[in-house]
């Protein structure tokens, strides 16, 4: 609603990019820490050039109403923790041992927030498996786990290569396919269940005789 009110309000010509699209491309540049003021319009792109007009005085809307969406609670936390010092050393004293999940799937806002909580106490576990990284298209930078050895050079890596789901076969197939993937990291999946049915590849005409075929 606000950001339809900022829209009517500069009477900015929106093409036929619906609010919800503008929304999702201001979260986009949200995740990556892209403030207002840094927000670049790319040439060639019409939507940017939209966001680059709506984006600001979003934002600013949402500071005079002392209101946030969803990403300004990563953005404004990854900020004030880059930009004080003090408090990010409290809060790293005060949360000692970070736990994360889905590693891989993580954006930029939230690893500055990682990283500033693991600087004078290092205690960070995080299980993640870059093979698995799907929700680029969300934000998420495949980086943050690639490069986690880099960033905490005394990380002890625990490998957990048993699969206790699939066949021999699936795992066949499933390491031929993923190998071509130019940026991961290498490992050996194995499994003692049984060989199992050939894989096959079905395709189907539309969503409704696949979800019937797999009922």
């Amino acid at each position: 609603q606000v950001l339809k009110r900022v829209i009517e309000a500069k009477r900015v010509a929106t093409m036929h990019y619906s609010p919800d699209r503008i929304a999702a491309a201001i979260s986009s540049a949200k995740n990556k820490l892209i403030t207002p003021d840094k927000y670049e319009a790319r040439t060639g792109s019409p939507l940017s050039s939209i966001v680059a007009q709506i984006y600001p005085a979003y934002q600013e809307r949402m500071l005079q109403s002392a209101a946030v969406d969803f990403d300004d609670l990563l953005m404004h936390v990854a900020q004030l923790l880059f930009q004080n010092a003090e408090l990010r050393a409290q809060l790293d004293e005060r949360f000692r041992y970070v736990l994360v999940d889905e590693y891989q799937d993580t954006n930029k806002a939230q690893y500055v927030i990682l990283r500033a909580l693991s600087v004078n106490h290092p205690n960070l576990a995080a299980t993640g498996d870059p093979d698995q990284s799907i929700y680029g298209w969300r934000g998420a930078d495949i980086s943050n786990i690639l490069e986690f050895e880099s960033d905490f050079p005394s990380v002890k890596v625990v490998r957990l290569e048993q699969n206790y789901r699939s066949t021999k076969r699936i795992l066949r197939v499933a390491d031929e396919l993923i190998a071509h993937n130019t940026r991961r990291k290498k490992k050996s999946l194995f499994t003692e269940n049984a060989e199992g049915e050939p894989v096959r590849l079905v395709t189907y005409e539309d969503q409704d005789e696949e979800a019937a075929s797999i009922a």
